[in-house]
C-alpha cells in the first residue's frame, strides 16, 4: 500500500484547505514544474484509451434500479443529482462553501449534503438506507479508505452497489512519469491504489468485487474503475 506518510488534519479540509482552493493551488504548481511530463500524461491518456468513457450516474442507473443513492465528495453538484426520479440524491462533502452551495439542490429532490468529514458523515445514516453509492475519484483522498468501506457496507441495501474511481498507481504513466504523473496530488490525495490493493481491501471489508475487468483497469490508463456489491 502506498500512502502519504504526513497527511493534513482533517479539520483542515473544511476552510482552510478545502479542495475547491487546494484544486487551484495544485494545477498552478503543475503547470510550473511539470511542464512536458504533464502534456505527455494528457497525451498518452487521450491517445491510449479504450472504450467508452465512464460516468457515475450511468453506472448507477445500470445496475440499481431507484432508491437513495450517496455521492461522497458531492461538491456542489454531485453525480447523484444527474440521475432522475425515482432516484433520491443524498451526499457527503468537507468543504463548508461547497456543501452550503449545493445543499438546496438536494433538498429539491428529498435528499440533502452532510457538511463532514466522510467517515463522519457515513455514520450518520441508517444501516441499510442506500441502494447505491458513488465514489468518483474520493477514496484517494481519504486517510481512513478501510474504516470507509466499512461503513458504506453498513449503510448498503444488501444487493446495493458502490462505484469507485481512483487513480491507478500501477499504471505504465505512474511507472514512466514518477513523481510527475497526474495521479499525485499534494495534499489531497493521500492513498495511492493499485488494482490487487483496492480488491483486496474491498474484499476484506466484505464486500465482492462484481466488476473490474482489463477494461476497467488497463495499464495505459491513469485511473481505474470498479462495481463492488453488497452481497
Amino acid at each position: 500500500m502506498v500512502y502519504l506518510k504526513r497527511a493534513p488534519d482533517v479539520t483542515e479540509l473544511f476552510e482552510n484547505i478545502a479542495w475547491e482552493k487546494s484544486r487551484t493551488i495544485e494545477d498552478k504548481r503543475r503547470s510550473v514544474k511539470r511542464g512536458v511530463a504533464r502534456k505527455l500524461s494528457r497525451l498518452t491518456r487521450k491517445r491510449l484509451h479504450v472504450g467508452p468513457r465512464k460516468q457515475p450516474s450511468t453506472l448507477i442507473r445500470q445496475y440499481v434500479g431507484s432508491g437513495n443513492v450517496l455521492d461522497i465528495g458531492c461538491g456542489p453538484g454531485g453525480h447523484a443529482l444527474e440521475l432522475p426520479s425515482p432516484y433520491v440524491p443524498y451526499g457527503i462533502e468537507v468543504s463548508k462553501a461547497l456543501a452550503d452551495e449545493g445543499q438546496p439542490h438536494f433538498a429539491k429532490r428529498g435528499g440533502r449534503i452532510v457538511n463532514l468529514d466522510a467517515l463522519g458523515g457515513l455514520r450518520t445514516f441508517e444501516d441499510e438506507m442506500f441502494s447505491g453509492i458513488i465514489m468518483r475519484s474520493f477514496l484517494e483522498h481519504d486517510i481512513h479508505p478501510r474504516p470507509i468501506l466499512e461503513e458504506n457496507s453498513r449503510t448498503l441495501k444488501r444487493g446495493g452497489i458502490i462505484v469507485i474511481k481512483v487513480p491507478n498507481y500501477g499504471s505504465w504513466n505512474r511507472a514512466l512519469l514518477g513523481d510527475n504523473w497526474c495521479g499525485m496530488r499534494f495534499p489531497d490525495h493521500v492513498n495511492y491504489f493499485t488494482p490487487t490493493t483496492l480488491s483486496r481491501m474491498v474484499r476484506e471489508t466484505g464486500l465482492k468485487v462484481h466488476r473490474f475487468g482489463l477494461l476497467d483497469r488497463l495499464p495505459t490508463s491513469d485511473n481505474m474503475w470498479m462495481i463492488a456489491v453488497k452481497p
